[in-house]
This record gives C-alpha cells, structure tokens and sequence, in this order.
C-alpha cells in the first residue's frame, strides 16, 4: 500500500510544479502593484542589503534603517568635544593686542592706559603767542611826544648857570616807517647863580625847533635820534631890592639853536614810555635891555638835558 502511494505522490507534486512554474516566471517579470505611501524605485536603483524578496513584501513602514548610518553619523556627539580645541579667540590678545573681558573685572579704563594700545599722536598745541615787535612808531600817523626834565649847563654856561627845569615836547606826524617829521618846543627856567643877596633874577628860553626823528624798532625797544635846528628866544626879569642893578628891569635876546635829540622807548600797548637824552646849543644874535650886564652876549649857552618821555 505504502509503495503505491510514494508514486502517486511523486506524480502529482511533478504535476503542480510543472503547473506553477510558468506562473512563478510571470510573477518576476511582472512589477509589484502600487502601495500607498510607497513610491516606485527609480531606474538605477539598487536594492540595499538584507532587503526582504519581493515574495514576501512587506509595508514600507516596517522597512528597518540601515545600521551602518546610525554608526556614522556621530558628529554631534563629537562637535563638543572639538569645541575646546579651538583657542584663536583666547590666544589673540595674547599677541600684543588688549583684551576686552578684563575691562568689567578691573573697572573700566581708558584704551590709553592698557599696555600695548598705541594711542594716537595727541593733538599738537598751537605755538606760544608771541608779542609783536615793537614798532609803535610805525602804526601811528600822528605823533605827540611830551617831555619833563632837567637841564645840566655845560662848558662856560656853567659858570653863571645852575641846573635848572626842562618842559616841552614834539608834535608831528610819520612820515615813513623809520621816520616822523616833528616840530619841537622846549622850555628851559634856567637858574642863574652869584647873584647878590636881595636881587631875584629869572630867565626863560624857548625852543621853537624842527626836529625830525629816526625810529629804530626791536621786538621790546624803540630807539630814536634826531637833530635840533631852529630859533630861540630868551625872557628875563630882575628884581632888584638893594638897588645894585638900578632897580627892577627886564630883558629879552634871541638867536639860534641846534642840538641832537636821542632816547630809548618800551612799548606798552598803543604807547610807549621812556627817557630822552638832548644837546642843547643856543647862540645869541640880539639883545635888548636897558642894561648891557642884564643881557648875556657872552659864548654860546650849551646844555645837557635829561627828561622822562611818552609817545603817543
């Protein structure tokens, strides 16, 4: 019984394969039917491995990842392990240049005072004011120079005169940057000596001159010099208590002058204060008095007249 049943059973599975082998060809041949959610593999595409046969398909939502992904893909987890690796920021400052953290923990302070930090060029001062030279002559048109003094006689004038009183002063105007053309008056109360007890005599000479003026300017000094020419005239009164001189009289003479005018000036603002230094020669051409021993006709009267001055 057991031997007839082996062949039937032989026979019939050589039928079904014969049956389903065509079948099974078809079914390679023929694509796998649409899924939803599925998209169908493009040409080229490569099976990964240890994907399941077609035969036994399986949703693509059970599709396992591959392992070797998850295995490689570790850079987040080693990004912050690099991240103490990279000290640029920290060793910058370290070549010469300040760090900026160090300002909150110290209190803040100036870039200037940080070591290393050049700061730039300071802004340069503008130069010391410096005075103009003193050229006080120069800036004016007008000129007006009063003096006040005394007068020394000199030579043989020396002998009949005492030193006396000087006024006067210049009035003129610049006529370029070094010169001013003035006219000058002087006058001298001069004080005769040797006279006899009980007799007062007084005497006056005028100047009326031109004397022109050289103006030397330096940064803190003006010097000028000039000559003296003109005309003088003299004025005296006796008065006579004992009757020496025949009571009281008066006399007058005249003549001319010439001389030289020198000083030395210090500016101070739109003036200029000093002292001049004269030479004084006056030379009588006329004499009138009732007597001829009230009037000097004798040698030239020469003087030496130091006074204070001020220009404007």
């Amino acid at each position: 019984m057991r031997a007839l049943v082996r062949p039937s059973t032989m026979s019939l599975s050589l039928l079904l394969a014969g049956a389903l082998a065509p079948l099974a060809a078809q079914a390679q041949q023929a694509p796998y039917p649409a899924q939803p959610g599925y998209q169908q593999p493009q040409p080229g595409y490569q099976q990964p491995q240890g994907y399941p046969d077609p035969q036994g398909y399986q949703q693509p939502q059970q599709y396992p990842q591959p392992q070797p992904y998850p295995q490689q893909y570790q850079q987040p987890e080693q990004y912050p392990q690099q991240q103490p690796q990279y000290q640029q920021p920290q060793q910058y400052p370290q070549q010469g240049y300040p760090q900026p953290q160090p300002y909150p923990q110290q209190g803040y302070q100036q870039p200037y005072a940080q070591p290393g930090y050049a700061p730039p060029p300071g802004y340069a001062p503008p130069p010391a004011y410096a005075p103009p030279p003193a050229e006080t002559a120069r800036r004016r048109g007008f000129l007006f120079m009063p003096y006040l003094g005394l007068n020394f006689p000199v030579g043989d004038t020396s002998d009949g005169y005492s030193t006396g009183f000087r006024l006067g002063g210049f009035m003129g105007s610049m006529a370029g940057p070094f010169l001013s053309l003035n006219g000058e008056l002087t006058i001298d109360i001069l004080n005769p000596k040797n006279t006899p007890s009980g007799v007062s005599i007084t005497e006056l000479e005028f100047d009326f001159a031109f004397s022109p003026l050289f103006h030397l300017s330096f940064p803190m000094l003006e010097i000028v010099v000039g000559p003296k020419l003109g005309l003088f005239v003299l004025s005296g009164s006796v008065s006579d208590n004992t009757g020496s001189y025949g009571g009281d009289s008066s006399y007058s003479g005249s003549g001319v002058v010439y001389g030289l005018n020198s000083g030395a000036f210090i500016p101070i603002g739109h003036m200029a204060i000093g002292g001049l230094l004269s030479y004084t020669v006056r030379s009588f051409s006329s004499c009138d008095s009732g007597s001829s021993t009230d009037c000097y006709s004798g040698p030239d009267e020469k003087y030496v007249s130091l006074t204070g001055a001020l220009i404007f």
